[in-house]
């Protein structure tokens, strides 16, 4: 972990040159400093890994990895560890957009019919204006926008058809609802007007000016040893919670298309630095394309200061007038803040996204800002904290664990998965005292669901409670939705047959 020393209020200094309010209330006192760096040691020690860079101008206050970013190898993080930005992707495509226009090629004021042929008659009006500021009324929720970041490869042919053929949402131009869709149309005018594929014209237009030559999806070079790993916290078994990367998917195929533009990309502590610079400095767009991309064309709703602008959220109402973006698969986690005015840049990243520790870049924010602030550490998932209390406590004392469990997290155990998961987990580790308590106690805290009572069932199975087994599942049955899609209610019955056969 490395901080770099910066004299006490630096920021209320002339050299900074801004005038803004926010700038003036910033302290980057030593002891500012090493909150910050016993913050950082927190996550670290409950096993968390990531990065986190903060600068100031030209000056680098914070540039540190934390953790293991491959846990099996033993590969710390570092500002060098390649990281998946998620949605964090989209202000990419929105540059390249914008560097397309300054080159004459296209306008954002260019409808889809300009690009697209054979479309229906509701989306021919659409304009990439619109696709910037997730506002054309493509959804990733009526049915053309299908598939996560594991799912299987989709043609571009694929996706285009199933998406167009989709209900709009609303009314182009109306209101904004968030569409992945919307930036992999973009990613696909890239490629026509460009007449190359969209990250080759990533790399010539916006990433190579800027310096980022360890960003990208499948087209980089890089070291092994500087992949994060993906990990899934509800997973306890190690080599289960290793999902490793899709780096080295793409070393095999190419980006699905339900991804292209929308997210995915692949950068650096380092590269995230340059990006900041570039925006700043007017390397990769002039400054006419640079207001245009951070000015606040949408209102996430009516009368919400949060606006959309082109790959970036621009908060009207904050001091600073910030510009802000969040991208997460579930796995990674990635936050970005910048306060244009006052340039200066806060980011982090996570390889194992989860509530306590995906916050610690705007935590990291309120400490730069109010020195008074107290910090909650990063405390491990919910899952873990299940295990370590079932190995430290006796069954017995189940009842207390929501109680214990809401004092470390500050949250309610709402999540009906969690005592599910750590229960069968406690199984397969012949703990079945253990696993049998959790499942009745999540089925007391969410008594309407069956599948936690097909689960108990499965529970008393493996201790050879036959009759307490067979109360389980026809209670999961008795539970089963009235409209069908039960999934549970198969084991279940499958389950009593055999019970019932064996007692007899």
């Amino acid at each position: 972990m490395s901080f770099k020393t910066l004299a006490a209020g630096l920021l209320a200094a002339t050299s900074l040159m801004s005038s803004s309010a926010f700038a003036q209330i910033v302290t980057v006192e030593a002891d500012t400093q090493q909150r910050i760096a016993d913050y950082i040691a927190t996550a670290e020690a409950v096993g968390s890994a990531g990065g986190l860079l903060v600068t100031i101008g030209d000056e680098t206050l914070i540039s540190t990895g934390y953790g293991l970013a491959n846990r099996a190898a033993q590969y710390p993080a570092t500002p060098e560890s390649v990281f998946d930005m998620g949605s964090l992707t989209k202000q990419f495509t929105a540059a390249a957009i914008l560097v397309l226009q300054e080159r004459g090629e296209l306008s954002v004021t260019d409808t889809l019919d300009r690009y697209f042929t054979d479309l229906p008659a509701d989306k021919t009006g659409i304009t990439i204006h619109q696709l910037l500021t997730h506002s054309s009324g493509l959804s990733d929720h009526t049915g053309g926008y299908e598939g996560s970041d594991h799912s299987r490869y989709k043609s571009r042919e694929d996706f285009f058809s199933a998406l167009f053929a989709s209900p709009l949402s609303r009314e182009p131009g109306t209101s904004l609802e968030y569409s992945n869709a919307g930036y992999t149309v973009l990613a696909a005018i890239i490629e026509d007007v460009s007449g190359t594929d969209y990250e080759s014209f990533l790399i010539e237009a916006v990433l190579d000016p800027a310096g980022m030559d360890q960003t990208g999806y499948r087209l980089r070079d890089w070291d092994d040893e500087n992949l994060a790993h993906m990990y899934f916290h509800g997973f306890l078994d190690p080599e289960r919670a290793d999902i490793g990367t899709f780096i080295q998917r793409w070393r095999e195929e190419e980006v699905s298309w339900h991804m292209l533009g929308n997210g995915g990309l692949y950068t650096t502590l380092v590269d995230m630095g340059k990006w900041h610079r570039a925006l700043q400095d007017g390397t990769v767009l002039s400054a006419q394309s640079t207001t245009q991309m951070q000015a606040p064309h949408v209102p996430w709703e009516e009368g919400d200061p949060d606006h959309y602008g082109y790959g970036w959220v621009v908060e009207t109402a904050a001091e600073g007038t910030p510009v802000n973006h969040a991208g997460s698969n579930g796995l990674f986690n990635a936050t970005i803040r910048r306060y244009p005015a006052d340039d200066i840049l806060i980011m982090h990243w996570t390889n194992e996204s989860r509530p306590s520790a995906d916050r610690m870049g705007p935590v990291v924010r309120r400490m730069l800002v109010d020195p008074t602030y107290e910090v909650s550490p990063v405390h491990a998932s919910p899952y873990t904290l299940i295990n370590q209390y079932s190995q430290s406590q006796p069954v017995e004392q189940v009842a207390d664990l929501p109680a214990h469990l809401e004092g470390i997290t500050g949250r309610e155990l709402s999540d009906r998965r969690i005592l599910n998961r750590v229960g069968f987990h406690l199984l397969g580790e012949e703990r079945g005292d253990w696993a049998v308590a959790l499942f009745e106690l999540n089925t007391e805290l969410f008594p309407a669901d069956g599948n936690l009572f097909d689960s108990l069932g499965e529970g008393h199975v493996a201790l050879g409670n036959t009759e307490a087994a067979l109360a389980a599942f026809r209670t999961s049955l008795e539970l089963a939705p009235e409209d069908g899609g039960c999934g549970w209610c198969e084991n279940a019955l499958n389950r009593i047959a055999e019970l019932e056969t064996g007692a007899q």
